[in-house]
């Protein structure tokens, strides 16, 4: 009898604790859900601020240029010239840096030519058939991609409607089989303020190489 009131009492324990660790694993499960929506919240509510300091920035930025205080006035059209060649920078290195086949390879030339002058697209450093010298693709050889994250751009004084500055490309590097990499390559730029267009693009070199990537550029 001990020994049978024994089991039960162990089957009811076992019942037990197993009806508490759903119970947990659900109220785990609801925590862990509402702790997403929350961060999710966070986020889109930070976007938001970030977007009515730009817009209340650029509106205030615009009252500027019409200053009648010459130092304020050029600080302004200082300011909101880098910002143009920073968000220009992005745009194009964004284009120029990302690329999964040949076919994107050489559209990258279509994509940018509301960006660039005509001479920019003439530089082979930065846009050319991607072949190597029996005719074939590099990028579908070596099954290359690229892949951008982002452009930091160090601008000088404008000077006659135009900005140069020094811009740092990151981007992913990687070929099928191998692990990929971070690049950073730099380049020197110089934009017109009344073209709206890059009107020359030099690239620097690598900061540092840390993918195994043997496209040609």
């Amino acid at each position: 009898m001990n020994s049978r009131l024994s089991i039960i009492s162990s089957l009811i324990c076992i019942i037990i604790l197993s009806c508490l660790l759903v119970i947990f694993k659900v109220d785990q499960s609801k925590i862990n859900g509402q702790a997403n929506e929350l961060t999710l919240e966070l986020n889109k509510k930070k976007k938001e601020l970030q977007q009515v300091k730009e817009t209340q920035q650029r509106k205030f930025l615009k009252q500027a240029r019409k200053s009648n205080n010459v130092n304020e006035r050029m600080s302004a059209e200082q300011i909101l010239a880098s910002q143009e060649l920073s968000t220009q920078a992005n745009k194009f290195f964004g284009i120029v840096t990302t690329f999964d086949s040949q076919k994107d390879w050489l559209n990258r030339e279509k994509k940018v030519q509301s960006l660039v002058t005509p001479n920019v697209l003439l530089n082979k450093s930065i846009f050319n058939n991607g072949l190597d010298n029996t005719g074939r693709s590099i990028i579908e050889t070596t099954k290359s991609h690229a892949s951008f994250k982002t452009a930091t751009t160090q601008s000088a004084m404008t000077k006659n409607n135009q900005i140069e500055g020094i811009v740092h490309v990151v981007y992913e590097a990687w070929q099928d089989n191998h692990t990929s990499g971070i690049r950073t390559e730099v380049y020197q730029v110089k934009y017109s303020l009344l073209e709206h267009k890059f009107t020359d693009i030099q690239d620097l070199g690598m900061e540092n190489q840390e993918a195994d990537i043997s496209y040609q550029k």
